[in-house]
């Protein structure tokens, strides 16, 4: 399962919990993706469910495809996968990571550091 960047929006607030950066909801509305948007879901990923193995202490860590990419940076595991800290069951294996293209859409136009992007090799 894949969240997007119009969840972020429906889901976001002027304060409180949720409250939304004034910018990314500027964004949204112009459909200012670039070349981060998804063709398929016309939108911009942000967090992926996904079946890799994690335990506490991998916040961070990237998660790559079977071509070797950096596909996500890792940030949680499902509740339910905590019991593979003490018996692996792949029924369980359940992490959650924010989709790489969510994290370079946020650089260049929320944070305006295409700078680093262009560091970094990433085409723009």
């Amino acid at each position: 399962p894949i969240t997007t960047l119009s969840g972020v929006i429906e889901k976001g607030e002027e304060n409180g919990d949720y409250k939304l950066n004034k910018k990314v909801k500027e964004l949204y509305n112009k459909k200012d993706f670039g070349k981060f948007k998804n063709k398929k879901l016309n939108d911009v990923p942000v967090a992926i469910l996904y079946n890799t193995d994690t335990s506490g202490g991998n916040s961070g860590s990237p998660i790559l495809n079977a071509y070797g990419e950096i596909i996500g940076v890792n940030f949680d595991r499902a509740f339910d996968a905590t019991i593979n800290d003490f018996a692996w069951s792949e029924d369980y294996s359940r992490s959650i990571g924010v989709d790489i293209r969510y994290v370079l859409w946020v650089t260049e136009k929320v944070g305006g550091a295409d700078f680093l992007l262009k560091e970094m090799g990433v085409e723009l």
